[in-house]
């Protein structure tokens, strides 16, 4: 299946401000570091709302704060300079007008406690709310946002609202968003009346609630979780804040409508987690109480489950390439540019190479093909790819790896000036064909970089 496409670009609602510290000299960035570390630790202390905060380097060098709060927003960046001037910019949609209003209140509450002031002729809120504290007027902003989104939306194709453009899910469906599928008919309706649209918005209410548990563990079901045990620490944190997202959301509305199944899938992976990734206690009665809420799953209604990762995803690697893998494969990309996905029994590795032939011009796929060929291992060898400008080369054979045996597709595949290395490891030789599968995903847009 081919990856879906995403429909034209809209102006997001963005918050913009600006602050300015009260110091007498100009911030090393060490300073500057070690401030933005201080309010990392002060964000971290807020309460649920806050996902995560650290502090990283940007491209050049710089140091940059960034905060989680919603999975439907990418992270808010705060940047301190030297002139102590402090930036703040955050992409409010899709998560919804709770999200933007909640965000505004705790950067005023950030200014109190660190003791600076915004700057408000510097500071930009596309609703308003920033500067007149006027809620009535933040809803609007973003029904008028996703009715602009609805009536640009492609006619033919799937098409996608809220989610990265390059997200790769190929679960079927006509429209993507953060919270599941929709269909042509509701993109027309709320691009008709932009009301219909609210449950688009995981956050629409800007308090802590019920609803607002419900809502985030919603889009982590839907677009993160993998519908297997963890793997990695990272995978361990990400399900134990879901678990404690919808535990937060039944204490507080038990009466409330939550996703039974979905949930009692997630405790049974924090159950069978062997690893010890996960630290949610293990709660009987609660996973009866699912259970009794939840029933069978109807005979043919398993993919209608949430979860888009219960289908395959196109992954971006470096380049322009691509691969699809399972979706509840672990990804991981290293300093070297490898990128490699797995899961207990098969293992994807991947890297690219650009590199011109001694004249200066780039290779051929063919030529690229053929240099690679002379690094691959002796083994079976498999039939040649040759579609779509690629071509590629491989060989199967049993390898020691940590002192075991395993399998292993060694394949090399050349495109115009670049040469893709991709290998299958599986433990058992039966899921060959599987390892060939994979390998003949392989795709290039012809114009990425390394």
């Amino acid at each position: 299946m081919s990856p879906p496409r995403s429909g034209p670009v809209r102006m997001p609602i963005v918050l913009t401000l600006t602050g300015q510290l009260d110091v007498a000299e100009r911030l090393s960035r060490t300073n500057a570091r070690d401030w933005l570390a201080r309010a990392a630790v002060w964000f971290e202390g807020i309460g649920d709302a806050v996902l995560d905060a650290r502090v990283v380097r940007d491209g050049d060098e710089k140091p940059v704060l960034l905060v989680v709060l919603h999975p439907a927003a990418p992270p808010v960046e705060v940047r301190l300079g030297a002139s102590a001037k402090l930036r703040v910019s955050a992409t409010t949609t899709p998560a919804g007008p709770g999200y933007h209003i909640y965000l505004c209140d705790l950067f005023r509450q950030l200014a109190a406690e660190f003791g600076f002031r915004w700057r408000a002729d510097d500071c930009n809120d596309p609703t308003g709310y920033f500067h007149t504290r006027d809620r009535a007027a933040v809803a609007p902003c973003f029904l008028r946002w996703l009715a602009d989104e609805c009536k640009s939306a492609k006619c033919n194709g799937a098409t996608t609202l809220g989610l990265a453009p390059g997200h790769g899910f190929t679960y079927a469906a006509e429209v993507f968003t953060p919270l599941g599928p929709r269909s042509r008919v509701w993109l027309a309706e709320v691009a008709a009346d932009a009301s219909r649209g609210r449950d688009f918005f995981a956050w629409w209410n800007p308090d802590v609630d019920a609803a607002f548990y419900r809502g985030r563990a919603l889009v982590r079901l839907w677009c993160d979780f993998f519908w297997r045990s963890p793997l990695t620490e990272a995978e361990g944190e990400l399900t134990d804040q879901i678990a404690n997202d919808l535990a937060s959301a039944f204490k507080l509305a038990p009466a409330a409508e939550l996703p039974w199944a979905e949930w009692l899938e997630l405790l049974t992976a924090i159950e069978h987690d062997e690893d010890g990734f996960c630290v949610t206690p293990r709660d009987t009665v609660l996973s009866v109480e699912l259970w009794k809420r939840a029933g069978p799953v109807p005979v043919g209604e398993q993919l209608s489950r949430i979860g888009y990762r219960r289908c395959p995803v196109r992954v971006s690697l470096e380049g322009g390439w691509s691969v699809e893998v399972p979706g509840e494969y672990a990804h991981e990309r290293n300093g070297d540019h490898t990128w490699t996905a797995w899961d207990r029994t098969r293992t994807v590795w991947f890297h690219a190479l650009r590199f011109t032939k001694p004249n200066g011009h780039p290779p051929t796929a063919a030529e690229a093909a053929e240099v690679g060929k002379k690094s691959l291992p002796e083994g079976e060898a498999l039939p040649p790819v040759d579609r779509d400008g690629l071509r590629g080369e491989a060989v199967f054979g049993s390898v020691e790896e940590d002192g075991r045996v395993l399998w292993r597709l060694s394949g090399v595949t050349g495109a115009a000036g670049q040469l893709a290395v991709c290998n299958v490891y599986i433990e058992n030789q039966n899921d060959r064909d599987w390892a060939v599968r994979t390998w003949h995903t392989l795709r290039h847009c012809g114009n990425g970089t390394l």
